[in-house]
Formats: C-alpha cells, structure tokens, sequence
C-alpha cells in the first residue's frame, strides 16, 4: 500500500510540475527553445531552424545548411529550486529534397526525500525523464513538405529498494509543412499531429495516455519583412481542449530581434504573456526568454537561454 502511495504521490507531482490535464508524460509537451517561447511558442507555421524537430518535422526542409542548438532553463523556480530542463537539437540538409536531424531533451526533478510509516528518513532519490527523438523530413513539391518524428522516453520518478517507479515507451509525430500559401509569399502553414502511441503505466495498475495534441500554424511574413506574426492552435485529445499560442518577431536591424506572444492552456488553467530577444551573427546566434504569469502560476519568472549555431 505505501509503495502505490508513493508512485501516486510522484505521478501527481509531475503532472503539476508540468501541467494538469488527463494525459501523462507531460514532460514531452514542454516547449523549447528561447526563441519560440519568446513569440508565445508559436512555431508549427514557423519550423525554420533546428526546432522544428520538435515542433513541425516537416519544416526541416526550410533549413539550407547543417544547424544545432542548446537550451537551459531551471523549470518552474517558483516551485522549487533543483529543477532544470536542457535541450539540445542538430538537424541538416540530407539530400536534395530531404532533411534529417534530432533532439534530446532531459528533465530533472530534483531530489526527493524517502521516509518510512514513521515519517523517518530512508534517504534521498531523484527523479528525472528524458526523450530521445530522430526526425526525417522530404518534399512533397517546391512549396510542400512532410515529415516524421520517432521518439523514445524514459521517465524515473523513484528506485527505493523494492519500489521502481520508472518506465519507458515510444512515440510518432507527423507534420506537413506548406510555403505560398493561398498564393501569398510570405503566408507559411503548418499541421501536427504529435505523441501517438501507447500509453503509459508506473506499475500502479493504471495506465495514461500520452499527451496527444492535434495542431495548426500560420505564419505571416509583413512590414517588408521585418516582422513575422505566428499563431498556432492546438487540440489536445484527451483533455479535449485547445491551447492558443501567438507571436511575433520583429528585427529592428538585420541581426536584432525582439519578440513578444502569449499562450493560453485551459486543460493546465495557464495563460501568460511572454518577452524576449536575439541576436544572429555569421554562425553563432543568442535568444533570450522571460515568462510573464500570474503570481500563483509556477512558470512565472522562468528565463530561458538559447545558444545557437550553424555550419
């Protein structure tokens, strides 16, 4: 009984932690990178740099040479001080026509502390999930392209003697992606369908689907092409919800952006406003993030780094 007690008490963690919802792994639905979190994560019509691995696999055709990017970020410091999530992200040109790339994203939560019926110390554990994800991506014509996520993650909430709460699985996204839309230059669409695949089970006898989310994007090229609006909406299927996300980059020189959006979750009760910049030089780039919640929302204050590059 104290050992279903304790993977319940950490499933319930991580959901808030992460979200809250009817879903499990939440931890794949965290977005990255500064820049997209800048524009409100906005990005399934944008997909034009090493992201798109994980936000529309489809746009990986857009990129023109090999690219790679780091993210770091300590998560929710509003709701403890030892988590941290990192990304880090690689895709390239493969052949005419066809992109490949991938990305590893890690979340540790922290150190957690095991007592017994007694409330006295057994000692201490840590939990944390990551995901391995390859990606392929191809034309379909010269204004259309698809592409396809395959992912493995494994999540540790707790190993204490005979109580193993981890478990692995796997997951599929599919994206298409599309340039010239409605015969407008500078209008770009996307659409996602992610995290297709078996549900998820800690050994609890209950299992949870994985966060499946069905999306579109557009993206708008304005102000002679300085500007870039986004927006995106997504339905996730098991809580039956649509999240929004809207953005928008402004290069106030060739090489300096600033970025603003924001995100609405009704399944997680999130909305909040989001800043940002970066800058890009010949092969080296920098963005920045700030969160801007509300002040019982975890996410609130949370900085996020990018570095960027490309060959």
């Amino acid at each position: 009984m104290r050992t279903k007690h304790i993977i319940l008490s950490l499933i319930l963690f991580s959901q808030f932690a992460l979200s809250q919802g009817q879903a499990g792994s939440l931890f794949l639905t965290i977005n990255p990178g500064a820049r997209s979190n800048a524009m409100g994560e906005a990005q399934i019509g944008v997909a034009n740099d090493a992201y798109a691995t994980y936000y529309n696999p489809a746009g990986l055709t857009n990129l023109s040479s090999k690219e790679f990017s780091f993210m770091h970020t300590s998560y929710l410091p509003n709701l403890a001080d030892d988590m941290a999530y990192d990304f880090l992200t690689f895709a390239m040109p493969f052949r005419e026509g066809e992109s490949i790339g991938g990305h590893f994203t890690y979340l540790n939560l922290g150190d957690q502390i095991s007592t017994d019926a007694n409330g006295n110390e057994l000692g201490s554990f840590s939990s944390y999930m990551y995901a391995l994800n390859l990606s392929y991506a191809k034309q379909i014509d010269d204004s259309s392209s698809w592409g396809i996520n395959g992912k493995y993650f494994y999540q540790e909430l707790a190993v204490i003697n005979s109580l193993d709460a981890s478990s692995g699985s796997f997951a599929l996204d599919v994206g298409y992606f599309k340039h010239n839309a409605m015969d407008n230059p500078n209008l770009k669409l996307g659409a996602v369908l992610t995290n297709v695949g078996p549900g998820v089970s800690f050994n609890d006898g209950e299992e949870d689907p994985l966060p499946t989310r069905l999306g579109m994007g557009m993206s708008l090229l304005t102000f002679e092409g300085q500007a870039l609006v986004a927006f995106d909406l997504n339905y996730e299927v098991n809580d039956q919800t649509f999240v929004t996300n809207l953005g928008l980059e402004y290069y106030l020189v060739e090489d300096f952006a600033l970025r603003g959006g924001f995100m609405s979750d009704p399944s997680g009760n999130l909305n909040y406003a989001t800043l940002g910049l970066g800058a890009d030089f010949e092969s080296f780039g920098f963005d920045v993030s700030y969160v801007m919640g509300g002040e019982l929302d975890p996410h609130s204050d949370m900085i996020r780094f990018s570095l960027n590059g490309s060959l």
